[in-house]
């Protein structure tokens, strides 16, 4: 009896291991999808380098464009 149910209890724990892992493959794929496509779009058709919010992953570039974006709307009024 004991024997059966830690039997089940392990392949509950499998089958949520798994699914997991599942997941973050498809998750993976689709992020190399992504980068993919941006890279067709912009490097290959356009002619342009991967935007910084692509290729940056520092997340200071995006508070310096904000800021920037403030100054600017300050110098439109």
């Amino acid at each position: 009896m004991l024997a059966k149910k830690n039997s089940e209890s392990e392949d509950h724990m499998w089958q949520i291991r798994m699914r997991m892992l599942t997941k973050r493959k498809k998750n993976l794929q689709i992020a190399q999808t992504i980068d993919k496509v941006i890279h067709q779009y912009y490097v290959v058709e356009r002619g342009l380098p991967v935007p910084l919010w692509k290729s940056n992953k520092d997340p200071q570039w995006w508070i310096d464009y904000l800021a920037s974006l403030k100054d600017d709307s300050r110098t439109l009024s």
